[in-house]
């Protein structure tokens, strides 16, 4: 005599059961995985909508190589946003080889805003580095770890509203 489906289903949770759910989540996993980056894109969005904020827009990104000395080969990237509001300017540049210069496996991000006194915040995964630009809109932020980083930018003024811009990696 089996029990009726009512029954099982108020009853807690067993060692086959959670053995059915694993089988069922590894073949989901396995025939349509979670597309890179959606929970990252979902919390931007979330992020988003809870800021009211405007988006700024990836106008281009350029990379190029500099010399840092005689034998040294800098690779860096300019990245630059625009918004209704302001633009955005950054170039990623690698640590020189001198360890008093910056941490292995940072990269330093030299930036330009058009409105100074632009607070720059820097998203890197947990991480939130800020600086104010100055009166000229430059700005430094040394020490950035690498991987997918968004800038929020919120600029002088009350009741301003801040601009975010999509995520590029670092």
């Amino acid at each position: 005599m089996t029990p009726d489906e009512s029954t099982l289903a108020s009853e807690p949770l067993d060692t086959l059961d959670e053995q059915v759910l694993l089988t069922v989540r590894n073949m989901h996993a396995r025939l349509d995985p979670v597309p890179s980056g959606l929970t990252d894109r979902i919390k931007f969005e979330l992020t988003l909508a809870a800021l009211h904020a405007e988006i700024a827009e990836l106008q281009r990104v350029s990379l190029a190589g500099v010399r840092a000395d005689d034998t040294a080969y800098a690779p860096t990237q300019s990245v630059t946003f625009t918004s209704s509001r302001l633009s955005l300017m950054v170039t990623l540049t690698a640590p020189t080889d001198d360890p008093d210069q910056a941490r292995e496996g940072t990269i330093t991000v030299d930036g330009w805003v058009t409105v100074g006194g632009t607070v720059v915040e820097l998203r890197v995964g947990n991480l939130s580095l800020t600086v104010t630009a100055d009166e000229h809109g430059r700005f430094v932020i040394e020490d950035v770890p690498h991987g997918p980083g968004r800038f929020v930018l919120h600029p002088p003024g009350e009741g301003e509203r801040p601009i975010i811009t999509p995520t590029v990696e670092l």
